[in-house]
């Protein structure tokens, strides 16, 4: 069984409880992942350039193609361990307000995730 620590997912920092840093498992364990896999950078991490989601190759284009975007977000998901298969996506491009909206659900070793998180600088 692998854990976690807790992210606050909108301050991005380390739930603490007591004084503690509090640890997750299952399904919320996958979800953070997920999520922390969605907001990775290609090119982000020094160490290891080639990991992340291709953003501005791809995503942050004139005309992108949500095909294609659709795949990319999929594969990033597909990486994250616990998680078997995507069984399906919705994309909701705000390109106003600079945000993405993806829906998907995944099937995990911790049952059926359902999320809909919420991307970019809105």
């Amino acid at each position: 069984m692998a854990y976690d620590i807790a992210i606050d997912v909108n301050t991005n920092d380390i739930v603490l409880k007591g004084g503690d840093a509090l640890l997750i498992d299952n399904a919320e364990r996958i979800a953070q992942q997920i999520l922390i896999s969605l907001r990775f950078w290609l090119g982000e991490w020094f160490l290891d350039t080639r990991q992340g989601v291709p953003y501005l190759e791809y995503i942050l284009v004139k005309n992108p193609n949500e095909a294609h975007i659709k795949q990319v977000l999929t594969d990033a998901i597909k990486n994250v361990d616990g998680v078997d298969l995507v069984t399906g996506m919705d994309l909701s491009l705000n390109r106003i307000k600079r945000t993405l909206i993806v829906e998907y659900t995944a099937k995990t070793s911790a049952g059926l995730l359902t999320r809909k998180e919420l991307l970019g600088y809105g």
